[in-house]
């Protein structure tokens, strides 16, 4: 448990130095559209997390839940 914590706090630890390090580039080789894509990635992420959540929420998990109680009753 100890080295999973570890190899995950290195790895945080790697892309918050490898992101400062990208940010505070002074080369131009960070442009504002590599910005953008960032950001557009990150919203479709969110969007599509949140439109499987509401399916399982509403349509699976009910459903799941139906079919069990069929069985047990």
């Amino acid at each position: 448990m100890k080295k999973v914590k570890e190899f995950i706090k290195g790895g945080s630890n790697r892309f918050i130095s490898r992101a400062r390090r990208a940010l505070s580039n002074q080369r131009g080789d960070f442009y504002i559209s590599d910005a953008v894509k960032i950001i557009i990635a990150v919203v479709l992420g969110a969007l599509l997390l949140a439109a499987l959540t509401l399916i399982f929420n509403n349509t699976v998990i009910p459903r799941i839940t139906q079919e069990i109680n069929k069985l047990f009753s």
